[in-house]
Order: structure tokens, then sequence, then C-alpha cells
């Protein structure tokens, strides 16, 4: 059974955990987190072992990034990596993956998710609950598809990208690095790196 650490013990952290204890090759062994007030506790009958310096007394097989945040995600994902940690993927048993979609380090796919064939899912990525990730799509590194949504077929989502709950992404299209699709949005275009789009059909924002 692998020792997994869970870096976030909020709300998307205990998701994680609880997909964590329902694999059948894996344990979370302990969360660690930044704030103080939940040092030495337990939550879901899991320590919180204290902050991320931490880590290093305790004994594991793997870490998971259990943190919302695309762009502090990758960080941690980068010193972790440089520090020659192993970034562990959850997947939960109810997903529905195809044979053949590659799965990079360090993602998370929770309950109910389904990728079909093809698909590509970079580094460091949360695919969400009940999302819907199409046929031949290519999610980025550090990009999150929130719970939900649902990508068309050969659709692009760039790195640290976010696609919101319960938004619908039409296929061939391509969400840029660092977008935003607005929760229940439709994206009927591309939307271009760095920008926020929303509404149906999702309009640029900002």
């Amino acid at each position: 059974m692998k020792k997994i650490i869970v870096m976030g013990a909020g709300g998307h952290g205990q998701v994680v955990a609880d997909a964590l204890l329902q694999m059948q090759e894996a344990e979370p062994v302990a969360f660690v987190d930044e704030n103080h007030e939940i040092h030495g506790k337990n939550i879901m009958g899991i320590p919180v072992a204290g902050g991320n310096t931490a880590i290093c007394q305790l004994e594991h097989d793997g870490i998971v990034i259990a943190v919302g945040n695309n762009s502090l995600r990758k960080r941690i994902f980068n010193d972790l990596i440089e520090s020659g940690e192993h970034l562990f993927s959850v997947i939960h048993p109810s997903a529905i993956i195809a044979p053949n979609v590659e799965i990079g380090d360090g993602c998370m796919i929770m309950a109910g998710a389904v990728i079909n064939t093809g698909a590509r899912i970079k580094d460091n990525t949360i695919i969400n609950t009940n999302s819907t990730v199409e046929h031949h799509n290519e999610i980025g590194p550090h990009a999150h598809i929130a719970p939900g949504s649902t990508l068309g077929g050969e659709v692009l989502v760039g790195e640290e990208a976010m696609v919101g709950i319960g938004a619908t992404v039409l296929p061939r299209i391509k969400i840029g690095n660092r977008a935003i699709l607005g929760g229940g949005s439709t994206a009927i275009k591309n939307i271009p790196s760095g920008s926020t789009a929303a509404g149906i059909p999702a309009s640029i924002k900002s």
C-alpha cells in the first residue's frame, strides 16, 4: 500500500483524501497545511502533521497537491519535482477512463469523471466530480476542469486554465493558457490565453 501525503486540508484536500481512502493501492497517511490552527488535529481520521516543512519527517511514497488555485499548485509542483519528490495521481474508483488515456503525474480525477478515448491529461491537473472530457481532448498541465463541466471532442485546454462548474465547451474549441471559462458558460469559440469569458454563448469579459 502506497503512503501518500495530501498537501492541503481544506475542502478539496478532503475530497482528494476520500478518493485515496477508496483506492486499493494507496492511502493518505497525513495532511500538510500552512494553517497553523489545524496542526496536530485529525481530519477524517487523518492527522494534520504540520506545514510543508513536515514532509521530510513523514514516511511516504508520494504526494498529491490538493490545492485548487492553479498558479499556486504549479509553483508547489515545480518545487517538489526539483526536490526529488514523486507526485502521485489520485483516481477515484468510480471514474470511467478509456484504456488509452494518458494521465500525467500528480493529477486528481474525482468521482464520476468520464475521460474518453485518446484524451491526454497533463501533469498536476484536476478533473473534478462528474466532469466529462470527451475523446482526443488535451488538458494542459496545472489546469482545472471543475465539477459538472462538459468538454466536447478534440478540445484543447491550456496550461493553468480553468473551466468553471457546469460549463460546456463545444468540440474543437481551444481554451488558452491561464484562461478562465466561467461557471455555467458555453464556449462556442476559442478563448484567448489570459482572458476570462462567461455567458451563453461565452464572451470575453477581461
